[in-house]
């Protein structure tokens, strides 16, 4: 009589926990970003003095009549770079002791430059604000900035918690602003169809492993009990 084990090689499908994690991110991030995608068509035109006024359920926008200082800017270094700058967004006029509602990320290098020579410079404050704009005057000089909001749930557990701790008078309810960037519906889609093709492919090799054991054990018994 043989004994057979009941062991059944685990396929490429067989990811356990990271599977699930995965599928679960590829729905969770994809989703959000069809739900964004769809329900922002269009950019909304707003003044910044509008939206503050009251916040409209958009996450795509043109602001309108924007004032942006470099001089306020934080960055995110990486290896020794500057990766991101984080400019605060306010309306023509508006007092510098008020509060940040909307921060403008960018990646622009002229714009990292210019604040990575703000900061190692020890001229005079006017002429740090000088050389800046020099460098970077297209972003002193814009008035209409178009981006897309941040959301979801990974933005609001670390991004948000690790911005509030900077020292940039920011409100509670303050938003990132990622400049030029718009909702990407296809991208999206993508992801929540690879998300459900894992799944499809788990489920199928769970299946195909249970239909494995049962048919084995099935072997097993009737070679030891033959009618």
């Amino acid at each position: 009589m043989k004994i057979r084990p009941l062991h059944h090689p685990a396929g490429f499908t067989s990811l356990g926990f990271l599977g699930y994690m995965t599928i679960l991110g590829l729905l969770i991030i994809g989703g959000q970003g069809v739900y964004v995608a769809l329900k922002n068509s269009e950019p909304l035109e707003i003044t910044v003095s509008d939206y503050l006024a009251k916040k409209p359920n958009a996450e795509w926008m043109t602001l309108k009549d924007a004032e942006i200082c470099l001089v306020e800017a934080a960055y995110k270094a990486r290896l020794g770079r500057v990766a991101e700058v984080f400019i605060p967004i306010r309306p023509v006029g508006e007092s510098k002791e008020a509060p940040v509602h909307i921060l403008l990320s960018t990646e622009d290098q002229a714009v990292a430059s210019a604040l990575k020579a703000l900061g190692q410079s020890t001229a005079p404050m006017n002429k740090k604000v000088d050389a800046a704009a020099h460098q970077a005057d297209r972003l002193f000089m814009r008035q209409d900035i178009t981006g897309l909001t941040r959301y979801g749930i990974l933005y609001d557990l670390f991004m948000r918690a690790r911005l509030a701790r900077l020292n940039m008078n920011l409100a509670e309810d303050f938003v990132i602003l990622n400049d030029g960037e718009s909702p990407n519906l296809t991208v999206n889609l993508c992801m929540v169809g690879a998300g459900l093709l894992i799944w499809f492919l788990m489920l199928c090799s769970a299946m195909s492993d249970a239909l494995w054991r049962w048919r084995r054990r099935r072997a097993f018994y009737r070679q030891r009990n033959p009618q």
